[in-house]
């Protein structure tokens, strides 16, 4: 549980950013989730084989108890399943929380304004107007927030990786798996797109 409440982005309800230190605070965090998501892969990894290490060292009564090398890689399968949808909806959360923190349009009430996610002047020069940032930067800056949370599962090394030869080591990430999900590039791609909106 605590691997999927992980949220990879920072995204203060009340904080107002310009584009460059939002991409740097992204960073720096996502970099920070994603250690923290690697040690909790390694340790749940670790336990499973402890697991799989007491169980095939256990002596049964009967040749019947004798657990086949096929029931120990469905075990090391299912937890491996686990901690692959821990991270899918980690990842699903984090862009979500970021395409709603984008989108959102609270305006004022009683109790306050909610602050504006990103911090643009605008000047007014009639028929034109122009902001700084421009909206083009603002998509790339979320555009390249959304790169890292996708890129941190390169970081993540999926189980069996501490067995491979070292040339096949650098792509047995969780990356390929996470990235393949289809709910996960839908919400990818309205977030490339979710300043468009505005421009309209």
């Amino acid at each position: 549980k605590l691997v999927t409440k992980t949220l990879l982005v920072d995204l203060p309800e009340n904080s107002s950013f310009t584009v460059s230190d939002f991409v740097v605070m992204q960073q720096s965090h996502i970099s920070a989730k994603s250690r923290f998501l690697q040690g909790k892969n390694m340790e749940i990894e670790k336990a499973v084989e402890d697991l799989i290490h007491q169980i095939a060292s256990y002596h049964f009564e009967s040749q019947t108890g004798i657990v086949s090398d096929d029931d120990i890689a469905n075990l090391r399968n299912h937890y491996n399943r686990s901690v692959y949808q821990a991270l899918l909806h980690s990842s699903k959360n984090s862009l979500n929380a970021l395409k709603k923190r984008i989108g959102s349009r609270k305006g004022s009430n009683i109790l306050g304004v909610s602050k504006p996610f990103f911090e643009v002047d605008v000047q007014l020069m009639p028929p034109n107007v122009s902001l700084s940032p421009s909206l083009d930067e603002i998509q790339q800056c979320i555009n390249k927030s959304a790169q890292t949370v996708l890129s941190c599962y390169k970081k993540i090394k999926d189980w069996g990786y501490s067995t491979l030869p070292r040339e096949k080591r650098a792509n047995h990430t969780f990356f390929t798996r996470i990235t393949k999900d289809i709910e996960l590039v839908k919400v990818a791609l309205l977030l490339t797109g979710c300043v468009q909106g505005i421009r309209n």
